[in-house]
């Protein structure tokens, strides 16, 4: 059975693993020049070489070129996990069909984004679904479902490796079936159940210190390294935020009701202890911290200093 693996980040290197290893013939594995890959990329080119593997790089993977260079290969299913909607040309390359994935319980929660958005949710518990591609987004027939928790402290590079446990089981099972010949019609979605999730922006990972420390953690561990992080808005600085602790302060429940939020309560080189809705938090920043923060008593919300610095924030 030949196949081919299309994608830039470590899932395609699990999804190739599984297919090897249950005695599938790897074709090709197919990624992004370097200048294109998106924040989560893998070296995909050296793995293709450590495994004897062809390896082509393609920008855009509808245009005639990628369609006839995909096509020789004459593969039998096409593993795909590519940031851009295919085409139906390139959907049809395969002899029987591409498999699709989406971190999800399929047909809920489509769409943009989903890992971001499970944590930034305090979703706990989700499934990666595998399904046949179709022209739809996240649409086609439902052929395997593998669960994986989601636990509070999880960052997004957990949740990545979670979902490539997953995908390391998904695709061995599913590539077991296809050199088996065991027929894979697949479960249709129901769309009356479907709802679809926007495209993530900088402003939903942007912080105002009134939110509770619960969503103030959610956001920034939905978006930290290797993404460019949460922000937090001072004067004309654009701090990124990578990580948030939650600070057990000697203060009483009373005496901590009385602090505004914003209220700093300590700076140090690189984070900041501040009062948030009912809490304290520790904020770690990327860089080091400003010198007019250093010497700050407050953070205002957000619309102060977007009014005041929209012309010249950093």
């Amino acid at each position: 059975m030949k196949f081919i693996v299309i994608g830039t980040s470590q899932f395609s290197v699990t999804t190739s693993d599984a297919i090897l290893e249950s005695g599938g013939d790897v074709l090709a594995i197919v990624s992004m020049p370097k200048d294109s890959l998106p924040n989560n990329s893998a070296d995909l080119s050296s793995y293709s070489k450590s495994k004897n593997l062809n390896y082509v790089e393609i920008n855009d993977i509808n245009c005639q070129d990628s369609i006839k260079i995909l096509s020789h290969y004459q593969p039998d299913f096409i593993f795909v996990s590519w940031p851009k909607i295919l085409s139906k040309k390139a959907l049809n390359i395969p002899k029987y069909f591409c498999v699709g994935s989406h971190p999800t319980d399929l047909p809920n929660n489509r769409g943009r984004h989903p890992l971001h958005w499970i944590i930034a949710l305090g979703i706990t518990e989700t499934k990666l679904s595998f399904f046949k591609m179709d022209a739809g987004i996240d649409t086609g027939d439902l052929l395997i479902q593998v669960p994986f928790l989601v636990e509070l402290d999880d960052d997004i590079e957990d949740l990545n490796e979670k979902m490539n446990i997953a995908a390391y089981e998904g695709t061995k099972k599913l590539c077991e079936n296809f050199l088996n010949d065991i027929p894979l019609k697949g479960i249709t979605q129901d769309s009356l159940d479907a709802n679809y999730w926007r495209k993530r922006t900088p402003h939903d990972t942007l912080l105002d210190l009134r939110m509770p420390a619960e969503l103030i953690s959610r956001l920034v561990r939905s978006f930290t390294l290797p993404y460019p992080c949460a922000t937090l808005i001072f004067k004309r600085h654009l701090i990124k935020i990578s990580d948030v602790i939650v600070v057990n302060k000697s203060i009483n429940n009373k005496q901590l009701d009385r602090i505004e939020p914003g209220k700093i309560i300590s700076v140090k080189s690189n984070s900041l202890i501040v009062k948030v809705d009912k809490g304290i938090v520790e904020l770690v920043c990327v860089n080091q911290i400003p010198n007019d923060l250093s010497l700050a008593k407050y953070i205002q919300p957000p619309s102060k200093y977007i009014l005041e610095y929209h012309h010249k924030l950093d």
